[in-house]
């Protein structure tokens, strides 16, 4: 199996990616030349361009808009000429005339003859050997590009190294790299994931070892379970002979063997089927063609929703079948079972049945075929035409073809509420008649037979395939969680797979059960959540009870090439459709350590496999399907404590704040713990929320708290007030004791029904004993809460463990890290004492020095009393220079008089030097690149926005010059007043100073005052306040937006911040503060006119004054 290289990958994106763009150039200039869009035909247009754009603008109404038009063009018109160029690599490109094969100089030649492209002449030849899949009258094909556009696209492809070409998997990458930028657009876009959406978003391109793994452990296990001296063994690397197979319900025949993909993309599971099928029959001795045919004419099965996949499915198979030696001159390769079942019906029903020409029999299936597959292109494979499911055992009508009638008259599932009583006509009758139907209306040129015509034909076709039960079904199911899916999706799982619709993958999972015959099999690759959130319990105990689970391998994070992180933990699974015996044994792989693809993959060959009980697993913690060959006894953490979830407010940029960018807090706010980085005492204590603690809600709306986040601004209130474990739910889950505050999301709060114990079962949490026994049960990237405390705990060991280590008992309340608000505001043992004493200076103080009901540690209480020794030293208004002005000391002079007062008898001139060198502020060879005046003067700035989170409550404004007027100012007492303060005296008497020292001709002066008086300029153009130096926050109405420098506290940094960073101002780029657009939507519209969460906007001084008079 020959795959594409890194090289080669990397290589093939950026050519198809240019391809894409270059494509969808070339489509709109056709299609503009034709006037598609336009209401009226151009007069330049001949007959035949008239009739091509009539032609279009059918298959517009089709597709649905004139964008989607402009995709279909570009994609036919690239992938006629990529797969002539596959072809023509693999010496398979025949001339349509002589049926020999060509070569590209042969091509060129042809092409000189007939004053055409040598690529077009390619693209003909190739529309001739493959008929079905580029249809010489398919009206996206007869649109031409100008000869700029061609020549540049057919540039792209001749950048496209030949071995690209000669690689199996090189088709199926073509296309997940044409969809990525669409997958970005539909991502970015925040919307509900419906229709061919699906397709970009869902893709993703299964490995090759994953395919092999699967397959060789069920078709190649099969083939050996009835030729055991089969040589073909030693050609299956990933065949694990250690695995018991039962195939008793499996044919003996290879011609009897139905294999079915659901999901089947670009056909990478087909095609390696495909080839172990050919090695089967051709040890069987038959001949190649004789084998090929029958492989593509019985064996192989796909379905897929979206047709271009098809497209690529097909010719996959035939380039395959062609390079194996069927003869594409002398034969013609057999129709591959291939079906699109995403074909929706676009036309009004009354249009629809009029493909009947009166035939009430025929009209009647029309319309049930109609109300079927409406939604097809959202629903795909999923959707049954036989929801009673009685014709497992897969047999079928006279002709040989699956009958689509339910002969037991139940109702079909369309999706929708919905239900029809299917027509009992034959499905031959019903091909035959509809056949005529569309031959008739076709030669009328009626536009609704002409759009349609081949829509029908698609649908009856994945009907057949729909309605068929097979041997085996194997595939890579799209992964699309609840959250994301639209209401036709909710409400198709809803109504059809109750069980399993938390996940599109889930329920593709048991939609493939009940695609395969009694004691058929199912192979899976799918995302490994269900195995053991607690949300899936239902589902997994049905699995468990009626399926047998006959292997699961654990593939963990970094299972595939192109995905980097811990988004897609991977399993592979084989189940078996029939009920398990009671010693139903579950061969478990587990290679989930492992970091990248290749090892994973040599790992499926080597590692150990456990065997494990199936029915036991129904004995662990909400049924979760755990390998693990050990099983845990004794009581679980849950029968002393439970788990809480944190509260949800759906806006954070609105709802959350850093404590210290409100400054001595309001009754708006109260304080929220979220998650830690590591396992700290006392952690997480950065962040207030605009909350009514008093009613225990966010303060916003009655009705959004109840409709939009459906209360759960509520979720932990059973805790506030109590003291627990905050565990942060993600990575090594760190934790932090809890005291008694809001929590986030992010993280959990384990509280014991007895306070009393708080001290063991923090002792216990700390441990990795305690991760391991977790990740057990859990390898979500986030752990739900349910599980934190669904793990063994000997309550009496750690209540030993945890008298030894805290003999004093519980820790209480204390920190040295000035970002919590436990952090009692003294230098002296602060994490970062510089910083401190900068913003006490400035007139900072933490809010533990201000609030006296909150619970400190009596050492915490102690370095407060010391702090208030301290306030003296702090600036009547935060405005603190750091060159001398109005006879004001300089800046380093202060600080360091803070410092003093700080550190007492201690203090000397090698602290400040450690303390400079602690905020890195060195050079390559260790030594200080400059004093406590430059560093103020030059990274200060830069440190303290790094380490308040780019939420600076202290703000560097300078003129640009080193030597100029730069300041330091506490942004809390920043009010109009105090910036008109700023910029008249302050920066007034420094430009005097510089205009008195030009006068005396002293150096630099003039470049000072230059500086100094654009500076001014500036600070006055935020003072008015006009556009785009305004502050915008959009949740607030227009007439309640600020005119002219009115910051609201209340609205926080990143907004109040912006006029200073667009007068660019500030000492140093605030990088990490966005005014982009917000995840999520507003519940009303805002200022711009729409529920999109912007926030780059300006409005003018204007604006707001008239909305404010409007308001009055």
């Amino acid at each position: 199996m020959t795959v594409l290289t890194d090289t080669e990958r990397k290589g093939l994106e950026k050519s198809v990616l240019d391809a894409h763009r270059k494509a969808e150039a070339g489509a709109v200039n056709a299609l503009n030349y034709l006037g598609v869009e336009a209401d009226k035909k151009p007069f330049h247009l001949s007959d035949a361009e008239a009739e091509l754009r009539r032609r279009l603008r059918s298959e517009m109404r089709r597709l649905g808009s004139y964008d989607v038009l402009i995709s279909s063009v570009a994609y036919e018109q690239w992938h006629r000429m990529l797969f002539a160029r596959f072809l023509l690599e693999n010496d398979l490109l025949i001339h349509p005339k002589f049926k020999v094969p060509v070569s590209f100089s042969d091509i060129t030649e042809i092409a000189d003859e007939k004053g055409s492209e040598a690529w077009e002449v390619a693209a003909e030849f190739a529309s001739h050997m493959l008929p079905g899949i580029f249809r010489q009258d398919d009206p996206f094909l007869m649109v031409k590009f100008s000869p700029e556009d061609r020549i540049s696209l057919q540039g792209v492809l001749d950048g496209i190294s030949s071995e690209s070409f000669m690689a199996e998997d090189a088709l199926g990458w073509t296309y997940q790299f044409w969809q990525s930028e669409k997958k970005k657009e539909v991502n970015d876009s925040e919307r509900k994931i419906e229709g061919y959406d699906i397709c970009a978003v869902t893709q993703l391109f299964t490995e090759p070892y994953m395919v092999k793994f699967l397959l060789e452990n069920t078709l190649g296990a099969w083939w050996l379970s009835l030729h055991p001296d089969s040589g073909l063994k030693s050609e299956w690397e990933f065949y694990r002979s250690e695995v018991e197979h039962d195939f008793s319900g499996w044919p003996s025949d290879i011609d009897e063997l139905k294999v079915l993909d659901p999901c089947c993309g670009s056909g990478h599971f087909l095609v390696r089927a495909f080839h172990m099928l050919l090695s089967m029959r051709r040890e069987k001795g038959e001949e190649d063609e004789a084998a090929i045919s029958a492989i593509i004419s019985k064996n192989l099965h796909g379905l897929e929703l979206d047709p271009r996949c098809i497209q690529i499915a097909t010719f996959a198979l035939a380039l395959e079948a062609w390079k194996e030696g069927f003869s594409p001159t002398d034969s013609y390769l057999p129709v591959p079972n291939l079906a699109c079942t995403g074909i929706p019906i676009k036309a009004e029903k009354e249009d629809w049945l009029k493909l009947a020409g009166g035939d009430g029999m025929l009209e009647s299936a029309l319309e049930n075929y109609y109300e079927l597959f409406k939604n097809a292109d959202s629903l795909g494979s999923l959707i049954q035409l036989d929801t009673s499911q009685n014709n497992k055992s897969g047999k079928t009508g006279k002709s040989g073809k699956h009958n689509i009638s339910d002969k037991s008259g139940k109702k079909f599932s369309s999706g929708t509420d919905n239900s029809f009583t299917q027509s009992l006509i034959d499905q031959d009758t019903l091909m035959e008649k509809l056949e005529q139907a569309l031959k008739k209306e076709t030669a009328a040129g009626d536009p609704v037979a002409e759009t349609f015509g081949e829509t029908a034909n698609a649908i009856m076709k994945a009907a057949h395939l729909l309605n068929s039960r097979y041997d085996y079904v194997v595939t890579n199911v799209p992964y699309l969680a609840r959250g994301k899916q639209s209401e036709i999706i909710r409400n198709f799982c809803d109504l059809n797979y109750p069980l399993s619709k938390i996940d599109i993958s889930t329920v593709f999972l048991e939609r493939c059960l009940s695609l395969v015959k009694k004691r058929g099999r199912v192979s899976i690759v799918l995302p490994q959540n269900w195995l053991f959130l607690t949300r899936y319990r239902k589902f997994r105990e049905n699995l468990l009870k009626n399926e047998i689970c006959e292997m699961i391998g654990k593939l963990g994070s970094g299972a595939f090439e192109t995905i980097s992180g811990e988004i897609v933990k991977a399993i592979l699974i084989n189940l078996i459709h029939i009920s398990p015996p009671k010693d139903q044994i579950l061969f478990g792989f587990d290679v989930s350590n492992k970091i990248c693809a290749s090892d994973k993959a040599a790992s499926l060959i080597s590692e150990n496999i456990m065997h494990i009980e199936q029915a036991k697993q129904l004995e662990n913690p909400d049924s979760r399907i755990v390998l693990c060959e050990k099983s845990t006894t004794g009581k679980l953490l849950s029968e002393y404590a439970e788990s809480y979830s944190g509260l949800f407010n759906g806006d954070s940029p609105h709802f959350l704040k850093f404590f210290w960018e409100i400054y001595q807090l309001n009754e708006l706010w109260c304080f929220q713990q979220t998650t830690v980085n590591k396992n700290v005492t006392f952690g997480g204590l950065n962040l207030i929320i605009y909350f009514n603690f008093a009613e225990g809600h966010l303060r916003e709306e009655a009705w959004i708290r109840r409709e939009k986040l459906h209360d759960s601004d509520k979720r932990g209130n059973k805790v506030w007030g109590k003291i627990g474990i905050t565990i942060s739910q993600m990575n090594k889950l760190p934790i932090s004791l809890y005291i008694g505050t809001t929590f986030d999301s992010n993280s959990a709060v384990i509280c014991p029904f007895n306070q009393d114990l708080v001290l063991p079962i923090w002792t216990y949490c700390q441990t990795e004993d305690y991760y391991n026994e977790v990740r057990k049960i859990d390898q979500a990237l986030k752990v739900t809460n349910q599980t934190l405390a669904k793990v063994p705990f000997d309550l009496e060991y750690w209540q030993k463990v945890a008298a030894e280590k805290y003999p004093d008992g519980l820790p209480e309340p204390y920190s040295d890290d000035p970002t919590q608000w436990l952090f009692h505001g003294h230098p002296k043992p602060s994490e970062s004492p510089l910083h401190v004493a900068v913003a006490r200076l400035l007139g900072y103080r933490w809010p533990a020095e201000t609030d006296t009901e909150m619970e400190l540690s009596s050492e915490a209480r102690d370095w407060i009393k010391e702090s208030e020794k301290l306030l003296s030293f702090a600036d009547d208004d935060g405005i603190v220079c750091i060159p001398s002005v109005r006879g004001e000391g300089r800046m380093d002079e202060r600080v360091r008089e803070v410092l003093k007062a700080a550190f007492g008898s201690e203090w000397s001139a090698r602290h400040e030097e450690k303390m400079l060198a602690d905020l890195g502020y060195v050079k390559k060879d260790g030594s200080l690149k400059g004093d406590l005046e430059k560093f103020l003067r030059d990274e200060f700035f830069k440190s303290h926005c790094k380490l308040f989170h780019n939420r600076p409550f202290i703000w560097h404004i300078w003129d640009g010059e080193k030597d100029g007027f730069s300041v330091l100012v506490n942004y809390h007492k920043l009010d109009r007043r105090n910036l008109e303060r700023l910029i008249y005296s302050y920066l007034g008497p420094w430009i005097s100073q510089q205009e008195r020292e030009k006068a005396d001709n002293k150096a630099g002066a003039e470049k000072r005052l230059v500086a100094a008086k654009e500076l001014k300029r500036r600070l006055e153009l935020i003072l008015e306040g006009e556009a785009p130096y305004d502050i915008y926050v959009r949740w607030k109405p227009l007439h309640e937006q600020a005119v002219g420098w009115e910051p609201d506290i209340n609205d926080g940094v990143r907004l109040n911040i912006r006029p200073f960073v667009e007068a660019e101002v500030l000492r140093s780029k605030i990088t990490a503060i966005k005014w982009g657009k917000d995840r999520g939507k507003d519940a009303v519209p805002n200022c711009s006119g729409t529920v999109e969460r912007h926030n780059d906007l300006h409005f003018t001084l204007e604006e707001k004054r008239k909305a404010r008079k409007e308001a009055e």
